[in-house]
């Protein structure tokens, strides 16, 4: 089974390119990596088990139904207090962590079947969700499980050192990274080595396929979603398939 701990929040997305205007209209869609990764997992047929937080609002009720239409076992934390995070994309993106950064820690149902342990970099942002997603790495570790992250960095969602942060979870079994994350890192592609045993490296026209043994490069059609891509890799990696067999597999389709 794949466990996955992240966000799920509200994505506003312009229908139009050009400055922030009020002729601009915004599509919501239920959004974040983690979520999206989830679903992608699921559509495969993999067994996956989703952890985040919402407010108990009309956005995350919504976000609450498309999830459950999707075939995930949801352990969807309802808060009180901190609505529904929101993300806008246009010219700019706008970023609103509120319900998703107060994620509290992963009871033993989670943990319970568990084959590989999947996050992105939003919970280890703010705490106390960031104290929650540790203890959940912890707990992953101790009970032998796989690890995976997503390491869609941004520094308008985290505060403090992100590598500090996760350095005692290094190397992952498996890590997902794009150029720009890379840049807001300071890191390097040769670093990459230092942080998972396989990388996904996303680029503009390619992921590169690293490990220890081997590289290899995919072509990456412009139409083609990479937390898509990477869900369905990791459906396939917690059955069982070999890297580069599953990568070949999730970017066909």
């Amino acid at each position: 089974m794949l466990l996955v701990v992240g966000e799920a929040l509200i994505e506003m997305t312009s229908e139009s390119e050009g400055p922030f205007s009020s002729d601009q209209r915004f599509v919501p869609e239920p959004g974040g990596f983690a979520l999206k990764e989830a679903v992608a997992a699921a559509k495969q047929g993999a067994r996956v088990r989703l952890l985040s937080r919402i407010g108990r609002d009309s956005a995350g009720g919504w976000i609450k139904k498309k999830l459950q239409q999707a075939n995930l076992e949801l352990m969807l934390q309802e808060d009180s207090v901190f609505p529904t995070s929101l993300v806008v994309r246009g010219s700019d993106t706008l970023i609103y962590r509120m319900a998703d950064a107060h994620l509290e820690p992963a009871n033993e149902a989670f943990f319970e079947g568990g084959r590989l342990l999947h996050t992105t970099a939003w919970p280890f942002g703010l705490d106390p969700g960031r104290t929650s997603a540790v203890q959940t790495f912890r707990e992953g570790m101790r009970r032998g499980l796989g690890l995976s992250m997503d390491m869609n960095y941004h520094p308008r969602a985290f505060r403090g050192d992100f590598m500090e942060i996760i350095r005692p979870y290094l190397p992952f079994t498996y890590l997902k990274i794009d150029e720009d994350s890379l840049e807001h890192l300071g890191l390097k592609p040769s670093e990459l080595f230092q942080l998972a045993t396989t990388v996904l490296f996303f680029r503009r026209q390619q992921v590169r396929l690293l490990s220890l043994m081997d590289e290899e490069n995919f072509p990456l059609a412009a139409d083609q979603d990479p937390e898509a891509i990477y869900g369905k890799f990791l459906a396939a990696v917690s059955q069982g398939a070999e890297p580069a067999d599953a990568l070949s597999a999730a970017m066909a389709g």
